[in-house]
């Protein structure tokens, strides 16, 4: 089953395809320098790059074909790693290496962003989609740990991948760095930041699904969480009733209508007796309706009473 990763990088390959030749060349240098290969095949220079998605690298492929008019060499391997099989999709160029090495400005040893290549919004986000089709992840929006990452080998690019992602004009990020293991990690935590950079690198179908499966979810848990104050404020409201009736008893033992001489205490007296589950809102809006208020009476004034009802009823309680 294919990941929410999986999915918003075949969403680039199907969207990104009309781009402009300098934001072509920006997504192949940004591949190439995290996931690019040089070496030599029968003593002549070739760049292989290598993906576990069979729909990036064919891109790849129509990337290079376009820009450079040569066809790539395309194959895979299959491996079983832990009773695990995994494919990996290979692209070579063993044609105009050292003409498209200089055109992308390939270095694999620097730390340096070309500005020969990034020197725009548009071929900066070139450059950072090549970069997350390379070694980028994001968790699925149905988990709680909202999480997007780009994997790199060099501190120093890593810093300036950061730099790159901060410094987009269109957007506000604010990606962190990290160490794990012998890589380091730019990476964003807030979904509403994941969500953008999604429309960022041309993932705007996997940008609607995460936010539609994460406000869903988010509903949801406030949902949850909205029953359970619910519940926890109706047994509070059932614990001052009993409270209430109890000292209703008492005040009704011990006292007559004469020495309470209180007809608004003596009516709620009787709709606390008959409401025992409504909270002070309900009994306000009773009460008022009971004594045919032109003003209606508060949840204070409500409250207030109970309180009174209380200091009548303490000095009976232990007889």
């Amino acid at each position: 089953m294919i990941t929410f990763t999986g999915r918003a990088k075949e969403d680039i390959t199907f969207n990104s395809l009309e781009y402009s030749l300098p934001r072509k060349k920006a997504i192949l240098a940004g591949f190439l320098r995290i996931n690019g290969y040089l070496g030599r095949r029968e003593n002549l220079s070739i760049v292989s790059m290598a993906t576990e998605n069979a729909k990036v690298a064919k891109y790849l492929y129509q990337l290079f074909k376009d820009v450079y008019d040569i066809k790539p060499t395309f194959n895979y391997v299959t491996r079983k790693n832990y009773g695990k099989k995994t494919t990996k999709f290979i692209v070579v160029i063993d044609e105009n290496v050292e003409a498209i090495s200089e055109d992308l400005s390939l270095n694999f040893y620097s730390t340096t962003i070309p500005r020969t290549i990034v020197y725009s919004d548009d071929t900066l986000a070139g450059y950072i989609t090549g970069a997350f089709l390379a070694s980028g992840s994001v968790t699925s929006p149905k988990s709680s740990n909202y999480h997007l990452e780009i994997v790199v080998d060099h501190e120093k690019l890593a810093e300036r991948i950061k730099k790159m992602i901060e410094g987009f004009a269109k957007a506000s990020f604010n990606p962190r760095v990290t160490k794990r293991r012998d890589k380091f990690i730019v990476y964003l935590k807030k979904s509403d930041q994941i969500s953008e950079f999604l429309i960022f690198v041309g993932a705007s179908n996997a940008s609607l699904e995460y936010e539609s499966v994460r406000i869903d979810r988010d509903m949801q848990n406030s949902t949850n969480r909205m029953f359970i104050c619910d519940n926890a404020n109706y047994q509070k409201t059932l614990k001052s009733s009993e409270e209430q009736i109890e000292n209703i008893t008492i005040v009704k033992k011990y006292y007559d209508a004469k020495v309470l001489d209180n007809p608004k205490l003596m009516a709620l007296m009787d709709l606390r007796l008959n409401n025992e589950d409504a909270n002070l809102q309900e009994l306000a809006d009773l009460l008022t309706e009971e004594m045919k208020s032109e003003k209606p009476i508060s949840k204070g004034n409500i409250n207030h009473l109970f309180i009174k009802l209380k200091k009548l009823a303490e000095p009976y309680k232990n007889k």
